[in-house]
């Protein structure tokens, strides 16, 4: 098994959370457009879960 970093999730753990861990919905009829330097791109999910474990 391969160690890894306190503050990081294992694959396996990872494997079982994420199906609990809801899907952004977006509204298919919605053309969506960032203004040029209107924010960041959204965060991967299992980045956030790692910041708050």
């Amino acid at each position: 098994m391969a160690k890894i970093k306190s503050w990081e999730v294992s694959d396996s753990f990872w494997e079982r959370v994420e199906p609990l861990i809801p899907k952004p919905q977006r509204d298919p009829n919605l053309t969506y457009k960032r203004k040029p330097g209107g924010g960041r791109k959204p965060m991967l999910p299992r980045r956030i879960f790692e910041a708050i474990v």
